[in-house]
């Protein structure tokens, strides 16, 4: 009790430093959670684009599509392949452009066979598409992978711009707390001093300064948690009412973010008052 009244008595009596404490922690804390929701949201699109990624193989007329179907079943980075006979595919064409039914007793099936690969691993999209063109008989390959690869590379991108970002944040918010606690410190120097004199432990001093800067980061990272939440929910409620089948962070999602932000909140209150506080007991 002693320690948290302390505490709270310090934050009181500093109110311009502790509130810049607080609202710096904020800012920091509410950018690391939401910037985080959404890029955790990218990469759930961009894994579920490389599912969905099929390569197609069209097939000349003299194809041996048998020998084609058993040479790519064999490699490695395909998970499924299925053979789409040219009558097949001009019935789906012609469900997707009903007046073109007209026209198909007119002509032949201009359409040909075609090979559809799904891969276990989609980084090797260009890969096995380059193979597929040299085998013989394949007439043409077209895949998906342009977007995906530049999804992937957005992503990379961000990830590094997320990793300094962060870093500035944490950064920003540790020294904002040594700051505060330091301001704390000088304030009561004589009192501390007398305090050691008579014999109180270095853990008793600290106790209240780390206390302190606990409070006002676990304060603004609460904070931070709630309304980032609510305003991710916003925008992902808006973005799903655009787009259905985008898929969205659930609440299981949004909370282990949370409990991440939450513990680096405790990790920097605490980390920049006890070391605050070190800096003058050694003086002591």
């Amino acid at each position: 009790m002693y320690a948290l009244r302390e505490a709270l008595r310090q934050i009181l009596r500093h109110p311009t430093s502790s509130l810049a404490t607080f609202f710096t922690a904020l800012v920091s804390f509410a950018l690391l959670y939401f910037l985080g929701l959404l890029l955790w949201n990218l990469e759930r699109v961009v894994q579920g684009l490389e599912r969905e990624l099929e390569v197609a193989a069209f097939l000349a007329r003299e194809a041996d599509v048998e020998a084609l179907l058993g040479e790519v079943q064999n490699w490695p980075e395909v998970r499924a392949v299925r053979l789409e006979p040219k009558e097949e595919a001009l019935a789906q064409l012609i469900l997707d452009y009903p007046y073109l039914a007209e026209a198909r007793d007119l002509v032949e099936n201009p359409l040909p066979d075609t090979l559809r690969l799904k891969l276990s691993e989609p980084e090797a999209v260009r890969e096995v598409a380059e193979r597929l063109r040299r085998l013989p008989g394949v007439e043409g390959v077209e895949y998906g992978g342009e977007l995906t690869e530049r999804l992937v590379q957005v992503m990379a991108g961000s990830r590094v711009a997320m990793g300094l970002l962060v870093g500035l944040l944490l950064l920003n918010t540790f020294f904002s707390v040594m700051g505060a606690i330091r301001l704390s410190v000088e304030s009561r120097r004589e009192a501390l001093g007398i305090m050691l004199l008579v014999g109180a432990t270095r853990r008793f001093v600290q106790g209240p300064f780390v206390l302190e800067g606990v409070l006002l980061t676990l304060g603004a990272g609460i904070l931070a948690v709630l309304f980032g939440g609510l305003l991710y929910r916003a925008l992902a409620q808006a973005a799903q009412g655009l787009l259905p089948f985008l898929p969205v962070l659930g609440q299981d999602d949004l909370l282990r973010t949370g409990g991440v932000v939450l513990l680096l909140a405790l990790v920097l209150g605490a980390g920049g008052a006890f070391m605050a506080s070190r800096a003058h007991l050694k003086e002591a």
